[in-house]
């Protein structure tokens, strides 16, 4: 315990010397501390943007379900049909949806008309629109914005009612300023009354356009169902799993469950939206990963010009304080004293930069996050913690590699030589 107090003792000392001898030569310093700011800063910042870039893209993700959702979309009957039972199962039904709701691991299934296009007129104008049946909560399950009045609910469903959602471009083109909600419009020549206006959410990182969101017309899937479609038939269907753990299983399951009860036919497709972005997201941390290196030889390189920098700054320090190193040997200070001294130094100052270039490094990521939010933005970008870890610790192995020779060189100066000059 004495000697581990005698060892901190003695590295606060020197760390004091070291410092006095930072402020007296102030300009200097801060000349050799620019290099180590600047690689930390470019490490950190770009470590930190890296990271939070790929935060926000799955949280974009998670925000419109991916991770618990999966479409089962209908194929049938197929055009290459040669077999009979490949006829005889013309894609989903709701009695599969009432199927798939029994799966465990299940939280709900969501059917899904396509309408097709077709006119639709308001007070304003008439316009050629693409027209969904959706189920009740399926705009909520993505996430998808009602900015006036509601969604659709299960009543609209079950009693195959005539409301509509409008997107809100839509709004524009045939309501123009007039409010939408609680007035009519016809689909087709079917008057049906608007309940709500829904815009698309908008996405930070993820590569995802949902624009069309907001240029289309949605009504219950039910009355497709009943006035366009084969009794019974269903489009799409939206499957979503408890947890995003269970989607694996419920999706194998629920494609099982298909092809069972279409006697072996594949008349439907799985579509994993969510594996599919994610393999996307692969692509791109391959991608990030080769950046990484790049910035982290870019940030080693400048680090490396300032440990040059540092080494300069040294060996002057040692020609000036020649007299001192006399003076310190002839009062008893052996070679091992002396290294220590110019090392500390030379890891004081390796370190002060890293610490200023982490800090820097934090201010670049706030005035990026002040421009992300005047271009409608609001990145959230935390600290790397490991890529600040690495900048200190580098900087102190350029301290230690830089440091050593002119340590090593003032050791061996002859104490009487010394003196003299």
């Amino acid at each position: 315990m004495a000697e581990l107090k005698a060892m901190l003792s003695e590295a606060g000392e020197l760390v004091l010397d070291a410092l006095q001898e930072i402020r007296g030569h102030k300009l200097r310093s801060l000349l050799t501390l620019s290099g180590i700011v600047f690689g930390a800063a470019s490490l950190v910042a770009m470590a930190s943007l890296a990271q939070g870039m790929k935060a926000m893209a799955y949280r974009d993700l998670e925000s419109i379900g991916f991770p618990n959702a999966f479409t089962l979309s209908d194929h049938g009957p197929r055009s290459d049909a040669v077999r009979a039972a490949e006829l005889q199962h013309p894609g989903i039904k709701l009695s599969d949806i009432a199927a798939l709701e029994k799966l465990p691991g299940v939280a709900s299934v969501h059917p899904r008309n396509w309408g097709g296009t077709y006119i639709v007129a308001g007070p304003a104008d008439r316009r050629t629109i693409d027209v969904e049946g959706i189920d009740a909560n399926y705009l909520e399950i993505r996430n998808y914005r009602i900015v006036q009045g509601r969604s659709l609910r299960a009543l609209d469903i079950a009693n195959v009612s005539r409301v509509a959602v409008l997107g809100a471009d839509v709004v524009k083109d045939i309501f123009g300023a007039t409010p939408p909600v609680g007035r009519t419009i016809t689909i087709d020549g079917v008057r049906f009354t608007v309940i709500g206006v829904v815009e698309p959410m908008t996405f930070e990182m993820a590569p995802i356009d949902f624009s069309w969101v907001a240029r289309q017309v949605y009504v219950p899937w039910s009355w497709f169902t009943r006035y366009y479609h084969q009794p019974g038939h269903v489009d799409q269907a939206l499957v979503t799993a408890d947890t995003a753990t269970e989607l694996g299983p419920v999706l194998r399951a629920g494609e099982l469950l298909l092809r069972q009860r279409h006697g072996g036919v594949e008349d439907f497709e799985v579509d994993n939206e969510a594996a599919d972005i994610l393999d996307d997201f692969a692509l791109a941390d391959k991608v990030l990963g080769g950046w990484n290196g790049v910035m982290y030889a870019i940030a080693a390189v400048t680090l490396i010009v300032g440990g040059i920098g540092l080494f300069s700054v040294l060996l002057i320090s040692v020609r000036e304080r020649v007299r001192e190193i006399g003076i310190r040997k002839a009062l008893g200070a052996d070679d091992g004293d002396i290294r220590r001294l110019f090392l500390a130094e030379s890891m004081t100052l390796s370190f002060l930069g890293a610490v200023l270039g982490v800090g820097a490094g934090a201010g670049l990521i706030f005035v990026t996050q002040i421009i992300g939010r005047q271009f409608g933005k609001n990145f959230l970008i935390p600290i790397n913690l490991p890529g600040a870890f690495t900048a200190i610790g580098f900087a102190l192995v350029v301290g230690v590699v830089f440091g050593w020779y002119p340590a090593r060189r003032a050791a061996k100066l002859d104490p009487i030589e010394a003196i003299s000059n």
